[in-house]
């Protein structure tokens, strides 16, 4: 049996606190129940780094600019935007905005918070996914209604960039007191349509509907049906329970990733809908130091040891498929040259491994994985120690630099639907230096391809680009690509909540009886 447990990347289901008519069962309701994995690590959008803090960060604080379908974007707190190059653009700011202290959402307002997102002392996760290795410079023109962005490098990703959660406009309140920002005790903080009511980690957290919100995305297919007056997000973990929820009536909306999705096959009382953005592949520490550093043979033999469909099949219950770069097949210039990955080859992996010593790392909630990945590299000969840590845990830990672990078993859960935003795992900054690379080698030549991409506005330019920075990074055995890990979302009748292309939007949750 495979371990049903929720990967932390993905929004997931949840589980009802005594709403009344909640679930399946029919009735009215003015409440929408949806659970977490673990306790948000923080309320501070900008310092979001799991997908727990995405989702929490998503409902209370709105962004410029929002994903719609068919990678297109749709106005958020900008009503329209022009870019006169991939490293100037102007945003238009939505008059009559307001945040939940009734502080007006000015031009300088927003540029104020984009100005700390964008700061590389604050050290947002989602800076370099933005901006790449360029500074940006925000300037307001509250008459005028606009905020300038000039970057010191072009980037063309920036407007997509500006949709994650990370770069969710704090409110002025937010900005004077980060410290309770982070704890989520600034009341006037939130710009986005729910503020944070009451807070019991490991138990609850109560979001409530802003009186008079009128700043709804405007999406090409309008959202239909209302917004809950209040969502209660509760940590729960396991896929199993989450179907059984569901189908009790109990839950409203749920993400499940493993062969309980079956549960509900022909069942009319459910919707679903299924996102594969989340992608698997193994890191490895290059910093200084560490057993891996300026050891690409060993790094081979790593990926000799493994079978990324067996990997796939035990984490998805044989529902994933496996990937050839570290983003999925549906990302634009993404690698399908399989001749660029290691063969499996036992043998060889046995000569190199046997007696080395290291420790992988990975999320509980991918904790099956993490432990065939260290079988497989046992059975190679290899002394190894396995640490499944909590989703928070786990991301600080990759993130933090260090020397504290020597291979990480990655969950990315792509939010840009953009090649980059994997790519940059394995590349470019270090995530000690501000960017996302976990391995702390920046491969300058493999980052050298992206910033190239990035300076173009030609799709085919960008994509020779692109596939460079694969090929350097998949010849350097940096990272070993696995799998992808779809998520079928479950919706109960009477609810909805809006995919767009492979990216789940929690603000989109709404009643439909």
């Amino acid at each position: 049996m495979y371990r049903k447990s929720i990967l932390a990347l993905s929004v997931t289901a949840a589980v009802a606190l005594g709403a009344v008519g909640c679930g399946a069962g029919g009735g009215t309701t003015d409440t929408i129940n949806m659970s977490l994995n673990t306790d948000p690590a923080t309320f501070d959008p900008a310092l979001a780094k799991g997908g727990d803090d995405f989702t929490v960060a998503r409902l209370l604080f709105d962004t410029v600019v929002r994903k719609d379908a068919g990678n297109t974007l749709a106005g958020g707190v900008a009503s329209s935007w022009t870019a006169e190059d991939a490293a100037h653009y102007t945003l238009t700011i939505r008059s009559g905005l307001n945040c939940s202290d009734g502080t007006p959402i000015t031009p300088t307002v927003v540029a104020a918070s984009l100005t700390r997102f964008a700061a590389k002392e604050t050290g947002s996760s989602g800076r370099t996914l933005a901006l790449g290795g360029a500074t940006a410079t925000f300037t307001p023109d509250d008459k005028a209604g606009t905020v300038k962005a000039e970057l010191s490098a072009p980037w063309s990703d920036f407007l997509t960039g500006l949709t994650l959660p990370q770069a969710g406009i704090v409110c002025p309140a937010g900005l004077k007191d980060t410290k309770g920002l982070a704890a989520g005790k600034v009341a006037g903080a939130f710009s986005g349509p729910y503020s944070l009511t009451a807070s019991q980690p490991a138990v609850s957290y109560q979001l409530s509907l802003r009186e008079g919100y009128a700043a709804w995305p405007k999406f090409a297919k309008p959202l239909t049906g209302e917004a809950a007056k209040q969502v209660t997000l509760t940590p729960i973990t396991d896929y199993a329970t989450i179907a059984t929820q569901l189908l009790a009536g109990s839950l409203d909306v749920g993400t499940v990733s493993d062969e309980n999705v079956a549960r509900f096959d022909g069942n009319k009382g459910f919707t679903s809908s299924v996102a594969s953005n989340t992608t698997t592949y193994l890191l490895f520490n290059e910093r200084p130091g560490t057993v891996f550093a300026d050891k690409p043979e060993l790094r081979t033999a790593v990926a000799q040891a493994i079978d990324a469909k067996a990997f796939s099949d035990i984490i998805s219950g044989k529902r994933g498929s496996t990937i050839l770069s570290v983003g999925s097949a549906k990302l634009a210039c993404v690698n399908t040259d399989k001749s660029l990955l290691v063969a499996q080859d036992a043998a060889a992996a046995s000569k190199k491994l046997t007696g080395v010593r290291f420790r992988i790392v990975g999320t509980t909630l991918l904790q099956s994985g993490n432990d065939y990945i260290a079988e497989a590299l046992r059975n190679a000969g290899a002394t190894v120690t396995v640490d499944s840590l909590d989703n928070a845990n786990w991301a600080t830990l990759t993130t933090a630099g260090g020397k504290d672990w020597d291979i990480n078993v990655q969950g990315d859960n792509n939010q840009l639907g953009v090649l980059t935003s994997s790519l940059l795992r394995v590349m470019g900054p270090a995530t000690e230096d501000g960017g996302r690379n976990k391995t702390g080698e920046p491969n300058k030549e493999g980052y050298g391809f992206v910033t190239k991409a990035m300076s173009e506005i030609d799709r085919n330019a960008q994509c020779s680009a692109l596939q460079s920075a694969q090929k350097s990074f998949l010849e350097r055995v940096d990272a070993i690509p696995l799998a992808t890990l779809p998520a079928t979302t479950v919706a109960a009748a009477g609810f909805d909540i809006r995919t767009f292309d492979d990216y789940l939007d929690p603000a989109t949750l709404r009643i439909v009886k």
